[in-house]
């Protein structure tokens, strides 16, 4: 199995960026232009050793330098991540709406390919008030959203089986990382059915199972008609 690249600095603070409205980045990007331009000035700063330690006075010049081309590349970050993010959200706005208004919802559903599955989901959790935030794990990978509503956790698996029936198995895993991770719910979300076992075994947690029936009436619930 090939190794998970390690995301540099710019992929971590860009992924934050997606995820804050437009004009949250722009004034957090105008805010970070406006300090360090205060902080450092128009110009290139220039080491200045004629007194005091050499050493101290490098430093603090590495610093300003540092400062000073950061006020033009921070701020670029904010901008691009804020108008990939908000592009991202109307996108992910128009498939739901989409298949929501669509002859035959449960259809359009069981034809999403798995990373469209997941992402369809949480836009039908974000719809029923919870905050969502994709983990990126990949099918079969561990939890795949994690909700926040009323200052708690809300842990979701998806599974895109069209074929299989999702069993018992799946819902033990998603309960024994919601008890490590002190969540307060969860839900195994997928197309198609559960096996008997695994709604016996969720009747008795904090686990809600959403076939595909349910699913298609979270769905068809937001439809303007």
């Amino acid at each position: 199995m090939a190794r998970r690249r390690k995301s540099s600095t710019f992929d971590d603070l860009f992924a934050v960026t997606l995820k804050i409205p437009l004009w949250a980045n722009l004034l957090i990007a105008c805010a970070i232009f406006v300090s360090l331009r205060i902080y450092v000035g128009s110009s290139a700063p220039m080491i200045i050793t004629s007194s005091g330690n050499p050493g101290i006075a490098a430093a603090e010049y590495l610093g300003r330098v540092i400062c000073f081309y950061s006020q033009f590349l921070i701020p670029p970050i904010f901008v691009l991540g804020g108008i990939v993010g908000s592009l991202k959200r109307k996108h992910k706005a128009r498939k739901f709406h989409n298949i929501s208004n669509s002859s035959d919802p449960g259809d359009a559903i069981r034809q999403l390919t798995w990373q469209d599955f997941e992402r369809m989901t949480g836009e039908a959790l974000r719809r029923l008030g919870f905050t969502v935030n994709e983990t990126g794990k990949g099918p079969d990978g561990g939890v795949d959203l994690v909700l926040r509503k009323h200052g708690e956790i809300h842990l979701v698996q998806c599974k895109q089986w069209k074929a299989q029936r999702v069993g018992v198995q799946v819902v033990r895993e998603l309960y024994g990382i919601m008890a490590a991770r002190g969540a307060a719910g969860g839900f195994v979300v997928t197309s198609g059915d559960f096996t008997q076992e695994a709604r016996k075994f969720a009747s008795g947690t904090s686990i809600e199972l959403v076939d595909g029936t349910k699913l298609t009436r979270w769905f068809t619930q937001f439809a303007k008609t």
